[in-house]
């Protein structure tokens, strides 16, 4: 029986389990920066040394997502991400005690959001197979609405209190997401020693249609870091103000949440997606051909927000919904969402720093918009072409 057709029984709080995964997936993360100079001043370092603070979540992204597969298929996907919740409220406390638990804390973290990446995509194919869109749609309006308000906040309560106080609130959230998502340990499924063999599932490393999609994500990751990082820079050199290329910034995550939930719906109703890469393709060639003229005007960079939000959404959620929409069992979902996001969240860690070197060599823009624009170029190309087969 194919395993769109065989509903599996869940606990009737996984849905509110899986929104509260989607709040943690970019928060913990989205909130640093903003308060990145007290932490270098409470820490008694250089500002430009917690640069790596956002480059050890990308890191663990892709250095570990084979990891979390293979760890998934020897103790059950839902005791995975249980243990990968305790995981990160640990590390995220471990962050407000010194320096080395700062950086032993943030790899916990990027550890502990590996999990909710590779996996969310298979126990949703697997314990909600007829709602693999909305679900989906639904946890991702979670992270970009919370990656947004975690920007932001932390910023008032910083104020208020201190940083350390801002981000124990974080560590309590996760805390939260783990207790409730215990009822669903009672679900989980683990492989045995004799279904293992047997149910591995499709060796993605070996499939083309896999490889184009890899490809894909890894394009799209690389466009959006780049612009995550240096956006609110771009907006700056442009003649507006640190406050309102902050408010471009968050902007970027805000305009884009239609996108995050009605593209997951859109997909699962298509056969062939190519007409959402080509939209999602172009609008950030757009965004991105906007930036090459330095127009000193809030609303001029409201829509580069609006268009390079709603391009690398809807890449980014797509990609997660294909995972589903693209495999048979929810062990191929989990081998093909760990071999794609293994490398291409490694592609993406290039992207600021390519970026980033190029400004400072050249002082200007034009050859960093140009790399950013190949790359959108790039990802729309491997995505059409992903799109030539329904299932990798």
């Amino acid at each position: 029986m194919n395993f769109l057709e065989k509903i599996k029984k869940h606990s009737p709080l996984l849905i509110l389990g899986l929104f509260f995964l989607g709040v943690c997936m970019r928060m913990p993360i989205t909130a640093i920066p903003s308060v990145i100079k007290d932490i270098a001043q409470t820490f008694n370092v250089e500002t430009t040394s917690l640069g790596i603070l956002t480059t050890i979540p990308l890191l663990c992204f892709g250095l570990l997502a084979s990891v979390v597969s293979a760890l998934a298929q020897r103790i059950g996907n839902e005791l995975t991400i249980e243990l990968a919740m305790v995981l990160m409220f640990i590390g995220s406390y471990l962050r407000i005690l010194n320096f080395s638990s700062l950086m032993i804390g943030t790899i916990l973290v990027g550890a502990s959001i590996t999990c909710i990446n590779v996996l969310l995509p298979a126990i949703i194919s697997d314990k909600l197979p007829n709602q693999i869109g909305s679900v989906t749609g639904m946890y991702n309006v979670a992270m970009t609405l919370f990656a947004a308000i975690g920007a932001y906040a932390i910023t008032p309560i910083t104020h208020a209190t201190s940083w350390q106080t801002a981000v124990i609130i974080i560590s309590i959230v996760a805390l939260i997401a783990a207790i409730i998502w215990v009822p669903n340990l009672r679900y989980n499924q683990r492989a045995t020693n004799e279904s293992s063999s047997t149910d591995r599932g499709t060796n993605m490393w070996k499939n083309a249609n896999a490889w184009w999609l890899l490809l894909f994500f890894g394009g799209q990751c690389f466009v959006f870091y780049s612009i995550v990082a240096w956006l609110p820079t771009i907006a700056m050199d442009a003649g507006l103000s640190s406050d309102n290329a902050s408010l471009v910034a968050g902007l970027l995550q805000l305009l884009s949440m239609p996108f995050a939930f009605a593209i997951p719906v859109i997909a699962t109703k298509m056969k062939n997606r190519q007409p959402i890469m080509l939209f999602a393709g172009t609008i950030s060639l757009i965004g991105t051909g906007m930036m090459f003229f330095p127009v000193n005007s809030l609303v001029y960079y409201i829509f580069v927000a609006l268009f390079l939000g709603a391009g690398t959404t809807t890449t980014f959620v797509l990609a997660m919904t294909l995972f589903g929409l693209k495999t048979k069992s929810s062990t191929d979902t989990r081998n093909l969402s760990g071999m794609v996001q293994s490398v291409g969240y490694l592609i993406s860690a290039l992207g600021p720093i390519i970026v980033g070197n190029l400004y400072s060599q050249t002082h200007n823009w034009f050859a960093s918009l140009i790399v950013i624009a190949v790359a959108a170029i790039f990802f729309t190309v491997c995505g059409v072409i992903a799109e030539r087969k329904q299932f990798v």
